[in-house]
């Protein structure tokens, strides 16, 4: 007990000699940038080792530890998070799970930055970590990691340009003899160019050259996918701050040449952000953003590609305030795709409340459900349902939170989201 209040002390400390720095414009130092989050419940029919198990399990995910460094012209970034989950009968699938990015973007004048970055993921529960994937996984250990590097100039006011080279590459721990099957390297390198039309219109133009090479040089799948030759155009239309529409359209030339589609639309109601799109592109195992979308600006990193194969989804996503203390979010995607002869559909579902009891104590509730009828990494069809619930702490704000709050009052920029997701110029994104 003794030590567990020494630990809330430094924690309270920390905090406390942070605040300082939240006030600066550019935030230098250490931060939690996530909450400390605490979950139980009990998961139905998960896969693993060609075995389905039902147990109940406890997560607990640690605040992410961020270090940032930042100039006029240069920001540094990086943070790291871990999750411990813990299984109640099966403890031999206790495991540890690691997430950590490097970010660096360097303004080189008023026209030209450079950008670089680096991501690593290791879980042994990439369904539930990959939700978005067109490939529902089993348990086993997944591992990624993600480089990119880029430079982008801005012609002017309304038009930018970009060159990009991205690089992932993915190992994973799969029964015999599927072993090496998700073994592979991913390397991009694109072009694309923004422009902003006026404030309703803005349009995108990308190409990508993509190549996959499997790590493996002397198993059964020792040989090298055809390079992916993309071209990608996207429209996007901003009828009011609450509601926009995208769409993209293209074509994507390897083995065979298939064309590529996608539209979206979002909008804002009340508290709640409701958007609903469709998209038709190659396969891959991480998630995507909202389908038809163009560039946000914000860096991606990339994920795997399976080029042999184009999937269809359509999916759905409603995220917000309900009341100034109840939050919502719910996801749902339904994907099909040929893969080896087969007709793989999947079905993927999610949801959470959330209950803010003060301004650092939250308590939520989630339900979560993954279907698929045919599997390429396990003998048996997927049909996973999870329930939890559990708390969240918030032991401190990060600084683009506290600098977001201020924007409403004039003073700092903006924050930005990191996200997680295939390459924006391979997926027209």
């Amino acid at each position: 007990m003794r030590r567990s209040q020494l630990l809330l002390l430094g924690m309270i400390s920390t905090i406390v000699a942070e605040r300082p720095l939240w006030a600066q414009e550019r935030p230098n130092g250490f931060f939690f940038t996530s909450p400390l989050s605490l979950s139980a419940g009990y998961d139905h029919n998960f896969i693993s080792n060609s075995r389905s198990l039902d147990d109940k399990v406890t997560i607990i995910t640690t605040p992410a530890l961020s270090w940032i460094k930042s100039t006029h012209r240069a920001r540094l970034s990086t943070d790291y998070q871990a999750e411990f989950e813990t299984f109640s009968r099966h403890q031999d699938l206790n495991a540890w799970n690691h997430e950590a990015t490097l970010r660096y973007s360097y303004r080189i004048n008023a026209r030209w930055t450079a950008d670089a970055g680096n991501s690593f993921l290791s879980t042994s529960d990439p369904s539930r970590r990959l939700a978005e994937s067109q490939l529902l996984l089993p348990r086993g250990r997944y591992q990624q990691n993600a480089f990119f590097t880029g430079l982008r100039y801005r012609l002017n006011y309304r038009t930018s340009m970009s060159i990009r080279f991205d690089n992932a590459i993915t190992a994973m721990s799969l029964p015999s003899p599927r072993s090496n099957l998700s073994d592979q390297m991913t390397s991009a390198g694109s072009y694309t160019i923004d422009h902003t039309v006026n404030r309703r219109h803005s349009v995108t133009g990308s190409y990508a050259y993509l190549r996959i090479r499997p790590l493996d040089q002397r198993g059964s799948v020792a040989f090298s996918y055809q390079p992916i030759h993309n071209v990608t155009s996207g429209y996007r239309y901003t009828v009011n701050p609450g509601l926009n529409f995208r769409l993209t359209g293209g074509a994507v030339r390897g083995r065979e040449l298939a064309y590529t589609a996608g539209g979206a639309v979002e909008k804002r109601v009340r508290g709640l952000s409701v958007m609903a799109g469709y998209q038709r592109y190659l396969s891959f195992l991480g998630g995507f953003g909202p389908a038809g979308g163009i560039s946000g600006g914000a860096d991606a990193f990339a994920n795997p590609l399976l080029p042999d194969s184009v999937f269809q989804a359509l999916s759905v996503r409603v995220r917000g305030k309900l009341t100034r203390r109840i939050g919502l979010e719910i996801y749902g995607q339904r994907g099909q795709m040929s893969l080896a002869g087969q007709g793989i559909r999947s079905l993927i579902g999610q949801s959470r409340v959330d209950y803010q009891l003060t301004d650092r104590l939250i308590i939520f509730a989630r339900a979560e459900y993954f279907g698929q009828n045919v599997s390429q990494f396990a003998d048996l069809p997927l049909s996973r349902q999870r329930y939890f619930g559990g708390l969240e702490i918030v032991l401190s704000r990060p600084p683009e939170q506290e600098n977001a709050q201020l924007r409403h009052r004039g003073i700092f920029a903006e924050p930005s989201r990191r996200q997680s997701s295939a390459p924006q110029e391979a997926k027209g994104k």
